[in-house]
């Protein structure tokens, strides 16, 4: 198949966006599916009986390669906006935006239109000389077969994906690029379908839990004073703060995590020379009142 999948920010909900964007997927999977109910009355043979259709779900995950422009416009699915300075964007109390996901088909000329969609989950990873990479997973309302396909014409220009040459990971306010490995963000709207007794399809897609915000570090070796000064941090409940700078050309991203508490650090490789992963967490309590700013 030949495939590229495009998206576009709602003006509302049940209005279908009109300015499409090459999204950078790298893959597709997942869609509709349908979930159905068995009739248990005795039958003379007792094997299973009649099903009944009660609920369509769609649902799908879009790997991405990232660019500036695609990241800066899917921080709206998350509730970020921009707060103060033009180029900052923090979480705010607006709910995470609707998009319009479409899957041009051009081998069978047809598009596949998978409306109200929001972001459950998002991830950026980032390694050094790699291109950034991570993944969306989303929750839809409908999805519609329609003829024809997505134009390059009909679609903005999304631009080149961002390449991670001279990242810069600083824990803590130390830098510990030339330890690092990759460096994952991790963000979980919580999101759940809600259906109704009158329809197939998903009619609200509301938030089941807070917000989640997690981050991994992969170390490139195993630092016994480090692992000891982690465990340290963790039992005296202090937290810590990370940026990281991705640098590809004339762009520049910075993220900045500003509180975070220590959930896992894992030793590993020990037929080796040892590995490190340290896993943290979010809060909002800080000065800046958001899990994580991300400033272009």
């Amino acid at each position: 198949m030949s495939v590229k999948i495009f998206y576009g920010k709602q003006t509302a909900e049940g209005t279908a966006a009109t300015v499409l964007t090459d999204l950078g997927a790298t893959d597709f999977s997942g869609g509709e599916k349908y979930n159905s109910v068995k009739s248990e009355t005795f039958n003379s043979l007792q094997a299973e009986g009649d099903q009944f259709l009660i609920g369509i779900e769609t649902s799908f995950d879009t790997p991405v390669e990232w660019n500036a422009k695609v990241l800066e416009s899917i921080l709206s699915a998350l509730g970020y906006a921009k707060v103060g300075e033009e180029t900052h964007y923090k979480l705010t109390a607006a709910e995470p935006a609707f998009f319009t996901i479409l899957v041009s088909d051009s081998l069978n000329n047809k598009k596949t239109v998978y409306k109200d969609c929001k972001v459950n989950t998002f991830s950026l990873n980032a390694a050094k000389g790699a291109l950034v990479n991570g993944s969306l997973s989303w929750i839809g309302t409908t999805a519609e077969f329609q003829s024809g396909i997505v134009t390059e014409s009909a679609a903005t220009n999304r631009g080149e994906s961002l390449v991670a040459i001279d990242s810069i990971i600083e824990l803590g306010g130390t830098a510990v690029t030339a330890d690092v490995e990759s460096v994952t963000l991790e963000i979980n709207n919580n999101l759940e379908a809600k259906g109704s007794i009158d329809s197939l399809y998903t009619k609200k897609i509301r938030r089941s839990a807070p917000q989640a915000t997690t981050t991994k570090l992969e170390f490139n070796s195993y630092d016994q004073a480090r692992f000891e000064a982690i465990k340290t941090k963790a039992i005296a409940n202090a937290s810590e703060n990370l940026t990281i700078t991705l640098v590809d050309g004339d762009k520049t991203i910075l993220i900045e995590v500003p509180k975070l508490y220590i959930s896992d650090s894992s030793r590993g490789d020990y037929k080796g020379a040892g590995s490190h992963s340290l896993s943290m967490t979010a809060s909002i309590n800080n000065a800046d009142n958001t899990p994580a700013k991300f400033t272009f």
